[in-house]
């Protein structure tokens, strides 16, 4: 009994998630309302208080789980090599691209702008934590270069979703890593 009960949780959530989804197509989460969101999931408004106190909770909550299943899709990848790293990347980019629909209304709809930098970080950050991708001599200026690179990162991610992910992920992982190794190798000081 028990785990029916689970899996009846776990379905009215995703269902309460995938209507929100639907409805931010056409309204900013600012505009979508419960009477709305439940309509369009067919199910009642306590059903949905039962879990929520609000839309944002909800979009918080698909968010995260968002954020978790990418996390999942690489945990434990390795990253030694530049080809360990292009590998994560291009396997983070195919996980995005099967669930595009998701991933480009979560970019553009963030709540406080979080959520594209975490999604990013994921993509991208860690490269700035790979030994001798920064040489010591321009750990100064990583900062600014690692804001560089995750904006940039970012904005091909974006563009690359909005336009249906014509190019593979193999070539967009590529292009990404390559921008951002030479921006985290250019050193400030000779310039």
């Amino acid at each position: 009994m028990n785990v029916k009960n689970n899996q009846r949780v776990r379905l009215t959530k995703r269902l309460f998630g995938e209507s929100l989804i639907k409805l931010l197509r056409d309204y900013t989460l600012h505009e979508i309302t419960i009477t709305q969101l439940c309509a369009e999931a067919e199910m009642n408004r306590s059903t949905f208080y039962k879990y929520y106190t609000s839309v944002r909770d909800l979009y918080e909550q698909v968010e995260y789980e968002a954020l978790e299943r990418s996390a999942q899709c690489v945990r434990g990848m390795e990253l030694s090599s530049e080809k360990a790293v292009v590998r994560r990347i291009e396997k983070l980019l195919s996980y995005y691209r099967d669930n595009s629909e998701l991933y480009l209304m979560l970019l553009e709809n963030s709540i406080d702008g979080e959520f594209p930098y975490k999604m990013i970080e994921q993509t991208v950050g860690f490269v700035v934590n790979i030994p001798d991708v920064i040489p010591d001599e321009r750990k100064e200026s990583s900062e600014y270069c690692s804001l560089f690179v995750v904006s940039g990162a970012l904005s091909i991610i974006r563009t690359w979703l909005k336009n249906g992910t014509k190019e593979s992920p193999t070539v967009i992982s590529e292009l990404i890593f390559r921008l951002a190794a030479d921006a985290l190798r250019f050193n400030m000081q000779k310039h």
